[in-house]
């Protein structure tokens, strides 16, 4: 599986997450920022072409689709045709990595809320 892809979609995942009420609020930026230095960055050892911890393509991602104003429908969407291709690719490792992340990024402001609850219930399905 080649990594970059898999941080593209996981910014599209988490974009997703954190978009799928119609607002991307500043707590829930934070927390995803947070995510990625806690979480992904230790658990990458590759680098990009600048040097960068691969990791970090996930905030690339998130950051492009929230400055043009993506909805969460099309990067959610994104995120599960990756899945489709690459499931065999995904050790339960990264998948209960990505559930983590979406799960942080969703009740980062007041927990869980009703439009996040059923995307966490799908992309556990998914994720299997």
């Amino acid at each position: 599986m080649e990594a970059q892809l898999f941080y593209k979609e996981l910014g599209r995942l988490l974009y997703a997450v954190a978009a799928v009420d119609g607002r991307v609020s500043p707590k829930e930026v934070e927390t995803f920022k947070r995510v990625v230095k806690e979480r992904l960055v230790p658990v990458e050892a590759g680098m990009d072409h600048f040097g960068s911890d691969q990791a970090y393509i996930t905030e690339f991602e998130f950051d492009v689709l929230a400055e043009r104003s993506a909805t969460s429908d099309e990067a959610y969407e994104s995120f599960i045709a990756y899945m489709a291709r690459h499931r065999n690719d995904l050790g339960p490792d990264r998948r209960d990595l990505i559930y983590a992340c979406a799960h942080a990024v969703a009740r980062a402001v007041h927990g869980v809320g009703a439009k996040e609850f059923p995307l966490l219930v799908d992309l556990h399905r998914h994720l299997g």
